[in-house]
């Protein structure tokens, strides 16, 4: 063994450190040509084919699966593929992204021109634009990585590394000039833990008409036999005939935390109306939310439910904190149903 072996865990660190160090140079040097280069990928009319070899590839390869997931149309076309036949991919690209360390891969040097020809703007991402790709380029973005990190400095780390955060930086740009929203994100991962946090309260709101419902004149008995009955923790209280186009304002809930403060009046316990033990004003949240969102918001506030009001501030529904997890860990929650509306 050599005596001259570098103790691993600080060679870790050092790879990290000078990493980090690189990233920090290349976020400083950021300025028209990325700017340029994201506008031209955030356009509608957007067609951008990425092109790398050996870890450039790899690391392209990335990038577009991070493009297509967002919406970008994109491809990664292998360079030595494309000089024999698959060059069609590209033939309507709007913007050709070439990644390259060294700036002088011959492949990507002798596609340039036609991908030019093709009427695609051409981006390389390189260590520095005094190179030959840059002179075929219209932007040129620098990792200014002058050397690897680690052991003889010969495994490509810290210019792999930059290279693919400024692949993530150049896409992020993109949807921040777009303005996409979380909405859109779900629309392209329907599946997944994502796509299911991105999901809209609606879609997992129990409507008003489904809820466990009292009068403020039921006595506590009736109270507990409801929200028993009911499965969900609490119940609604109303003094009307009709779940329907009622103004949250005059809504009241009682949960099992109203029964155990009731609870605490033992000798007037009994005697107790529904209307008494209500909680007037609860929380509520727009079905238009986020689950998410309305999950932050219970575990904020201690809660296990939250109420629903539509935009005009009429009670719409209830979403309890275990339909939500239920939709997000994919399991199915039943619940005992009472009959439709207020009694």
């Amino acid at each position: 063994m050599s005596e001259n072996r570098t103790d691993p865990l600080n060679a870790g660190r050092e790879v990290l450190s000078e990493g980090a160090d690189c990233l920090r140079r290349a976020a400083d040097a950021l300025g028209d040509d990325f700017l340029a280069a994201a506008d031209a990928l955030a356009q509608p009319s957007s067609r951008a084919v990425v092109l790398g070899v050996g870890k450039s590839g790899h690391i392209g390869t990335k990038f577009v699966a991070g493009l297509v997931s967002t919406g970008h149309r994109a491809v990664f076309l292998h360079p030595q593929e494309a000089l024999h036949g698959d060059l069609g991919q590209a033939h309507e690209a709007t913007l050709a992204i070439l990644l390259s360390h060294s700036g002088n891969t011959d492949e990507l040097r002798v596609l340039a021109p036609t991908l030019r020809d093709f009427g695609a703007k051409i981006l390389t991402i390189t260590a520095h634009r005094e190179c030959p790709l840059a002179q075929a380029s219209d932007w040129v973005v620098e990792t200014l990585v002058d050397a690897e990190a680690g052991l003889h400095q010969l495994a490509p780390t810290s210019s792999s590394t930059t290279t693919l955060s400024l692949c993530d930086a150049l896409m992020i740009a993109s949807l921040n000039i777009r303005g996409f929203t979380p909405e859109q994100f779900r629309m392209f991962h329907p599946g997944g833990l994502l796509g299911r946090k991105l999901m809209k309260v609606a879609e997992v709101m129990t409507p008003a008409r489904r809820l466990p419902w009292l009068k403020p004149t039921d006595s506590i008995w009736h109270v507990l036999e409801t929200i028993t009955a009911g499965a969900r923790g609490f119940a609604i209280v109303h003094d009307g005939d009709s779940a329907d186009g009622i103004a949250i304002d005059q809504v009241g809930v009682i949960s099992e935390g109203d029964i155990r403060r009731a609870l605490s009046d033992r000798e007037g316990f009994a005697g107790q109306t529904a209307g008494q033990v209500m909680t007037p004003n609860p929380t509520t949240i727009d079905p238009e939310a986020l689950m998410l969102d309305a999950l932050r918001l219970m575990e904020a506030n201690r809660f296990t439910f939250l109420l629903c009001t539509d935009g005009d501030g009429k009670f719409a529904g209830a979403v309890h904190m275990h339909e939500i997890l239920a939709r997000d860990l994919d399991i199915d929650v039943k619940t005992e149903r009472l009959p439709n509306g207020p009694r």
